[in-house]
């Protein structure tokens, strides 16, 4: 599991970090920690819907995400990806 957090965070990362400086929206540590938990709570979202019930985890409880709390995790996680780039607009 944290081979594949490692992997998912390099790739988002980069992504993002990549359309953040395509936005004139400069990598600071307040934005950086922003997107570290919103890639996170991403990747959570991911394992435990997706990854979890494929067989890459071996315990007991498989239990999924429910439908709401996904759209609630996603929705914050976005917001806090789109919310340095907002920032920016507003205070420059």
């Amino acid at each position: 599991m944290v081979f594949l957090l490692i992997i998912f965070y390099l790739i988002s990362g980069n992504i993002v970090v990549y359309i953040y400086r395509k936005l004139g929206v400069e990598y600071s540590n307040t934005y950086g920690i922003m997107m570290v938990i919103s890639i996170l709570i991403l990747f959570t979202v991911l394992y435990r819907n997706k990854l979890q019930s494929s067989g890459w985890y071996k315990g007991d409880v498989k239990d999924k995400l429910s439908k709401t709390l996904t759209k609630w995790l996603i929705s914050i996680a976005l917001l806090l990806l789109l919310l340095p780039p907002v920032l920016v607009f507003v205070f420059h």
